[in-house]
């Protein structure tokens, strides 16, 4: 078969045609940083998540290193929902994003006050479209520029407390769904404003669609009807869902699939979730790509370069046929991640990932 870009060949897996390889992926965050320069400050982590150039030089610097098929724009939680008056915590050491702090929304009534933001100037939403810009500028379409955008319930979860989201769900859904209603024009504008900037595809995450978090009624109430609004004003990017929790709502994000032109695959934890990937594989694999394979939590962090082959020797027998499989790691790779692992998942990926 001939060579693909990695773009044909991301693409070709999201649409369960045959790539030439199966494309790899990967959650690199502030491990990136590792492969530019050692000995960490605090500044180094919050100027990654600060600055849209560094953030991209950063990206770009690491796939060029590593190797694999995306260039994943990725820093912390906080890129939209500062816009609103969150203010993010500081880390006081390195390998530590920044964390949500002080929330902007705390009773009932304060979801009415949420304003639509503008992605160009709100947040730090500009940063994202200016590492997009830059990315693109380098890779033009040889290599799928993907972007890290919450949904609009798993956004509203970091414009208030968890528990508190939570509760309005049971006490004052209508006032939650105002909020979300702005939430959800919001995110769907600096999806398309990424588009714009060159993003090939979301990393849209459903963190709440997970059923120790919600249940399925509560997310068909709380998540699906802004999920589909969001996914249906973006159709110029593709979206690969992600669950971080131990539960996914694999029902859900199928029907996602069937009924949009956009949504394609889903990606969450395969080592240390339900479905495992073969289980998912038989139940989902027609609908959705599946996006995982590696464990990040144990292989990558501790695990051997033979350990790693292992393993996504395995995934590979198991998703590769039929296409629609790209070999990933389950969330955030550790910072503590050593080198030598991060290229044997290349490695062992490109020697076993060949249709």
């Amino acid at each position: 078969m001939k060579q693909m870009t990695s773009t044909q060949r991301f693409e070709a897996a999201l649409k369960h045609e045959t790539p030439d390889m199966v494309p790899i992926s990967y959650f690199a965050g502030i491990l990136q940083l590792h492969w530019v320069k050692e000995n960490l400050t605090w500044k180094d982590t919050v100027e990654y998540g600060r600055n849209g150039l560094k953030m991209a030089q950063v990206t770009s610097h690491f796939l060029d290193e590593v190797g694999g098929d995306t260039a994943y724009v990725l820093s912390d939680v906080g890129e939209i929902v500062q816009g609103w008056g969150v203010r993010m915590k500081l880390p006081d050491a390195p390998d530590i994003h920044m964390a949500l702090g002080k929330f902007a929304v705390n009773e009932p009534g304060d979801w009415e006050k949420l304003d639509v933001l503008d992605p160009l100037i709100d947040g730090r939403m500009p940063t994202y479209l200016d590492a997009c810009k830059w990315l693109k500028e380098k890779y033009h379409d040889r290599v799928p520029i993907g972007v890290d955008v919450p949904s609009a319930i798993t956004t509203a979860t970091h414009v208030a407390p968890m528990e508190t989201v939570l509760i309005h769900m049971l006490t004052e859904p209508d006032a939650l769904k105002k909020g979300l209603k702005t939430i959800a024009i919001t995110v769907a504008d600096f999806l398309n404003a990424c588009a714009d900037e060159g993003a090939f595809y979301s990393c849209y995450l459903t963190t709440r669609a997970s059923k120790e978090i919600t249940t399925v009624d509560q997310y068909r109430e709380f998540g699906v009807p802004w999920d589909m609004e969001i996914f249906k004003k973006t159709e110029r990017l593709y979206h690969i869902c992600h669950v971080c929790g131990v539960e996914p709502m694999f029902e859900i994000i199928s029907e996602y699939s069937r009924s949009t032109k956009n949504t394609k695959g889903i990606s969450w934890w395969d080592k240390g979730a339900k479905p495992n990937l073969q289980e998912a594989k038989d139940g989902w694999g027609k609908d959705l790509c599946l996006m995982a394979g590696v464990d990040h939590t144990n292989t990558l962090t501790d695990g051997t370069p033979e350990s790693i082959d292992k393993e996504i020797a395995e995934a590979c027998r198991i998703a590769m046929p039929n296409s629609g499989f790209i070999l990933a790691a389950g969330c955030d790779i550790s910072p503590k991640t050593p080198k030598e692992n991060m290229k044997a998942m290349i490695k062992a990926g490109r020697k076993h990932g060949k249709y």
